[in-house]
C-alpha cells in the first residue's frame, strides 16, 4: 500500500511538456526557486529569500561572537558555510531565472523533437537516462529529508542523551541546545526567546534543505541529459550509412548531426555559465567544511547525538560533491568519444564529397565539454579526490595543533 502511494505520488510529478525535468522543476517551484505563477507569490518568496540572506548574516555574526571557542567555531562554520552555499544556489535561480528558463525550454524542446521522431534506439537511450535520473533524484531527496530531520532533532537528542548535560542546563551552567548557530536581537538561550529561535531555525533549515535538494537534482538531471544526448549523437554518427539510398540522404543525416551537436553545445555553454559561479563557492568551502565536521566527530566534547549528526551531515556533503564531480566527469568522457561514431560508421562507402563533410563533422565533434567550478578548477573525479586529500591534510594538521 505504501509503495503504491509512493509510485502514484512520483507519477504526479511528471510533466509531458518537460519529459526529463518535470519533477525537479516542481521541486524548484515548491521552494520558490522557479518564480512563475502569480506576482504575489513571487513577491512573497523574494521577501523570504531576503530574510534568508539576513539569517546567513546572523550566522556569520554568531561566528564572530564565539571566535574564541574552537569547538563552537567548528560547529558554527559547518552550518554557516552550508547556509551560504544554499543562498548562492537560491540567488542563482532567482536572479538568472530567464537564463534557466531558456535552458529548460531548450532541453525540453530537444527531447520532444526526439520523441516525435520515435526512433527506437534514441527512445531507449532517453528512457535509460530518464529512469536513472529519477532514481538518483528520489534517493537524494530522501537523504536530504533524513539529514534535515536529524538536524531538527539534534537539540532533543542532545538533551536526552546526557543526564549531566540536563543537570547543567537546570543549574544554568549550559544554555539550552540549538538547532543552528545564529545571532538574535533577543536572548534565545532562555524561554520564551528559545521557542522563537527554534521556530526560525526549523523554517530556515527546512528551506535550505529544500533548496539544496531541488537545485542539486535539477543540475544532475541536466548533466545526465548532456551525457545521454552525447550517446544518442554518437549512435547517429555510427548509423550515418545505414539503410540509405542516395548521397543526399547521407548529407541530410550529417546536417542533422551538426544541428544536434549545436543544440547540445548551446545548452552546455549556458548551463556552465549558470553553474560555474555557484560551484566555485561550493568547491572553495567544501574542503574546510568536511574537515571541520571530522574534527568535531573526533572531539572529546562531542556527545553521541552530535556524532550522529556529524556522520549524517558529512556523508550528505561528500555525496553531494561526488554527484556533481561524477556526473560532470561522465559528460566530459562522453564528449571525448562522440566523434568516434564517425570512424565506426561505414564511411568507406562514401565518395570524396561526403568524406569531406565527414572530416568537418569529426573536427566539430572533437570538442570536449568540461564543466567549470569558477576560473580555477573543473568539476571532475580528480577534483573530488583532491578535495578529499586536502580535507584529510587539514584534519591532520588541526589534530597536531590540538595535541601541541
Amino acid at each position: 500500500m505504501l509503495l503504491e502511494k509512493i509510485v502514484k505520488y512520483t507519477e504526479e510529478l511528471e510533466d509531458p511538456k518537460n519529459p526529463l525535468l518535470g519533477p525537479t522543476l516542481k521541486g524548484l517551484y515548491l521552494f520558490g526557486l522557479w518564480p512563475i505563477g502569480s506576482k504575489f507569490r513571487t513577491i512573497v518568496y523574494n521577501l523570504f529569500h531576503f530574510t534568508t540572506l539576513l539569517f546567513v548574516i546572523s550566522e556569520f555574526t554568531d561566528l564572530y561572537v564565539v571566535r574564541h571557542d574552537s569547538n563552537k567555531v567548528l560547529n558554527n562554520m559547518s552550518l554557516t558555510v552550508l547556509s551560504l552555499i544554499c543562498f548562492a544556489k537560491c540567488y542563482s535561480c532567482v536572479m538568472w531565472h530567464s537564463d534557466w528558463k531558456e535552458l529548460v525550454r531548450g532541453i525540453s524542446e530537444e527531447e520532444l523533437r526526439h520523441i516525435q521522431k520515435d526512433d527506437p534506439v534514441t527512445r531507449k537511450h532517453m528512457e535509460d537516462y530518464t529512469r536513472y535520473t529519477r532514481v538518483i533524484t528520489f534517493m537524494f531527496w530522501v537523504m536530504v529529508f533524513i539529514t534535515n530531520f536529524l538536524l531538527i532533532l539534534t537539540p532533543l537528542l542532545k538533551y536526552a542523551s546526557s543526564h549531566s548535560y540536563r543537570e547543567e542546563i537546570r543549574m544554568g551552567i549550559e544554555p539550552l541546545p540549538q538547532i543552528l548557530c545564529s545571532w538574535f536581537p533577543f536572548d534565545n538561550t532562555k524561554m520564551p526567546g528559545y521557542v522563537g529561535g527554534i521556530i526560525v531555525h526549523v523554517i530556515m533549515g527546512s528551506q535550505g534543505s529544500g533548496v539544496l535538494a531541488a537545485y542539486d537534482m535539477n543540475s544532475v538531471a541536466i548533466m545526465s541529459y548532456l551525457k545521454g544526448q552525447m550517446i544518442i549523437l554518437r549512435h547517429k554518427c555510427i548509423s550515418l550509412f545505414d539503410d540509405v539510398t542516395s548521397t543526399e540522404d547521407v548529407l541530410e543525416r550529417i546536417k542533422e548531426c551538426h544541428r544536434h551537436h549545436n543544440a547540445i553545445l548551446k545548452h552546455f555553454l549556458l548551463f556552465n555559465s549558470l553553474l560555474s559561479p555557484t560551484m566555485f563557492i561550493y568547491v572553495l568551502m567544501c574542503s574546510i567544511t568536511i574537515c571541520g565536521s571530522v574534527v568535531q566527530f573526533a572531539s572529546k566534547e562531542a556527545t553521541a547525538s552530535q556524532k550522529l549528526w556529524v556522520i549524517q551531515y558529512t556523508c550528505g556533503l561528500v555525496s553531494q560533491l561526488f554527484l556533481y564531480c561524477w556526473h560532470s566527469n561522465e559528460v566530459t568522457l562522453q564528449s571525448r568519444v562522440v566523434d568516434g561514431g564517425i570512424y565506426n560508421s561505414n564511411w568507406w562507402k562514401s565518395d570524396v564529397r561526403v568524406r569531406k563533410q565527414l572530416i568537418l563533422l569529426a573536427g566539430k565533434l572533437n570538442h570536449p565539454l568540461v564543466l567549470d567550478a569558477g576560473p580555477y578548477t573543473t568539476l571532475s573525479v580528480p577534483t573530488f579526490i583532491e578535495i578529499m586529500k586536502g580535507s584529510y591534510s587539514f584534519f591532520t594538521l588541526f589534530s597536531q595543533i590540538q595535541e601541541d
